[in-house]
């Protein structure tokens, strides 16, 4: 008997930075004053910074996968492609994003590197940037950043997943 799922893979399932995250989540747990979880000292304290990177990325669908509907590529790329033009623009949400990441946003900002959900060559590349978004949205100060718009990403249809 086949145990082969009918769904798409989802990003955690693929990939994780947790290199990354594991940094945001070393320097949540340092935060003193100013932080939610200083509100309450847990016993066993469990960093934010990781639930919001694994919360997004086991709703999101890997975008190689070959069960991914054309939709979420469609709406992902449109997206992280507005995301990277958004960043290369501005300096204070270029501010929020790491300097590896700063780098890829403003690459794929210009015109000629845009993200094509058609194209199989470019559902990789979506595929690390949405995990690049993950990386730089485990930052407490981006998620809390009303200005930054990481919630933008977010937005992504639910339906669709």
């Amino acid at each position: 008997m086949s145990n082969k799922t009918n769904y798409p893979k989802r990003l955690i399932e693929v990939d994780l930075p947790i290199k990354q995250i594991s940094a945001h989540a070393r320097r949540e747990k340092s935060i003193r004053h100013g932080h939610i979880s200083t509100l309450h000292i847990w016993w066993a304290r469990r960093p934010l910074a990781a639930c919001r990177a694994v919360i997004c990325a086991s709703l999101w669908i890997d975008p190689v996968d070959e069960l991914c509907p054309q939709d979420f590529r469609e709406k992902a790329a449109s997206i992280i492609n507005n995301f990277a033009k958004k960043v290369a623009a501005d300096k204070d949400l270029a501010n929020h994003c790491s300097g590896d990441n700063w780098n890829k946003w403003k690459v794929l900002a210009k015109t000629e590197n845009q993200l094509d959900p058609n194209n199989p060559q470019h559902f990789n590349i979506l595929r690390y940037r949405l995990l690049d978004f993950i990386a730089d949205f485990a930052n407490w100060d981006n998620s809390r950043s009303v200005e930054c718009l990481f919630d933008r990403i977010l937005k992504i249809d639910i339906r669709i997943l």
